[in-house]
């Protein structure tokens, strides 16, 4: 058995506690609780730019599976808020490390979780990285509401048809100003969408024209043109789709306005409870007024199911993890092969981000399904056999809570 180094940065930046100073204070405090020949065979786990507000990290799903097949014996980390910075999250991680009889260590805050007041110690501490996290939070909210009523530009490329204007040397005061090259391709697509056309049209008459990579427009670019609020108007009709969908509204809604939308968000890795979208009025110009960008999302653009109907009757959809990123695991269409599907870790899917292996997913429903009608008696079994697979899908929700494919083995947690 091992002892595991875990670290963890909420971003990709080299400022704060480096990985390699994370690791380095663990493994010395290793050596002085241990033995320098455990600190040095420690197996490390990184988590680089994942918030500690969830435990859906590669490296800490991994120290978990670790640790459930009795390979890891003690956990080291540099503070307790690289671990976590939830309670709940935290107090059901100390649960699973007293199940399976592995040890903690902390290398900055010393905690004897075998005395009482120790490990009473250990718990006020994570209510503390808690508040700590949520503090920040309520300061990253605070700043963007201001941004937002400013209409600023928070950084990063600029749309299509617009550039960066600094007024100001803080970078926070630069806004959206109109890059004419640029601006007069989005407004011919807007005008050939707006008389009628389709994206297959545009591609077509856009041709001629190349996009920032010198590749000439494809349907996908042209369709995330159109669906960029930024080059609606920030008056009512645009307002009010917008936060028919999620989003809080920082301008007065107007009749008519003839400056664009700037919308803010939080980073992917951030859970869902810290996401807060925002739109705001900039100081750009639009491209087309509201109602009409409204009737181009309603008509064609927004939203497109990315998965097929027989990819939608996945027995496991919507419960199915991946267990080596804690990421859902969505159902894909085989191509060219009729009724036959996978389920695709989502993170692989869109960024690489996960090697997890496909699961067969007409095989693994079929395995699901005969291992559930083993629990019921066998009259029930016979006639929930001749189902339809709707039916199938309503009768799992009701039975399995939640599923984990691992790349080799396909775990199922029953409701009681």
């Amino acid at each position: 058995m091992y002892a595991a180094i875990y670290c963890r940065k909420s971003v990709n930046t080299h400022r704060g506690e480096s990985m390699q100073s994370q690791i380095d204070h663990c493994r010395a405090c290793l050596a002085a609780h241990r033995s320098p020949e455990e600190a040095a065979q420690a197996w490390v786990y990184q988590d680089e730019g994942f918030s500690g507000a969830a435990l859906y990290r590669p490296a800490m799903q991994r120290l978990l599976s670790d640790i459930r097949a009795n390979i890891i014996h003690c956990v080291v980390c540099y503070r307790l808020d690289r671990i976590s910075r939830s309670v709940s999250d935290f107090t059901a991680l100390m649960e699973e490390f007293a199940r399976h009889q592995v040890s903690f260590l902390c290398a900055s805050e010393e905690f004897d979780t075998a005395k009482p007041m120790g490990r009473a110690m250990l718990y006020i501490a994570s209510v503390f990285s808690q508040l700590e996290r949520e503090t920040i939070a309520e300061r990253v909210r605070d700043n963007m509401y201001t941004l937002a009523a400013g209409g600023r530009w928070m950084g990063g490329p600029p749309p299509y048809g617009y550039q960066i204007l600094r007024t100001a040397v803080p970078k926070a005061a630069s806004h959206l100003a109109v890059l004419e090259s640029e601006f007069a391709v989005v407004r011919d697509l807007f005008r050939i969408m707006r008389q009628g056309g389709s994206l297959a049209l545009a591609e077509q008459r856009l041709q001629i024209y190349r996009n920032r990579q010198g590749k000439r427009f494809s349907r996908r670019y042209l369709r995330a043109m159109l669906q960029n609020p930024v080059y609606a108007a920030a008056d009512s009709d645009t307002a009010a789709w917008l936060q028919a969908h999620g989003y809080q509204i920082c301008f007065s809604p107007q009749q008519q306005c003839r400056n664009g939308v700037l919308v803010y968000g939080k980073h992917p890795n951030h859970s869902a409870a810290e996401m807060l979208c925002l739109a705001a009025e900039g100081m750009h110009p639009a491209v087309c007024s509201g109602a009409e960008w409204c009737a181009l999302q309603a008509a064609t653009m927004y939203p497109r199911p990315r998965c097929s109907a027989i990819a939608s009757l996945g027995l496991l959809r919507g419960r199915l993890r991946c267990g080596c990123c804690g990421d859902i695991m969505q159902c894909k269409k085989r191509s060219g092969r009729d009724g036959q599907y996978d389920y695709l870790c989502r993170a692989k899917a869109r960024a690489h981000a996960c090697d997890c292996r496909n699961l067969q997913g007409v095989a693994a429903d079929r395995a699901v399904w005969n291992a559930l009608l083993v629990y019921l008696p066998s009259s029930a079994a016979k006639q929930l056999s001749q189902i339809s697979q709707v039916a199938r899908i309503a009768v799992c929700s009701l039975v399995v809570e939640a599923a984990e494919w691992n790349g080799e083995t396909l775990t199922l947690t029953l409701r009681r």
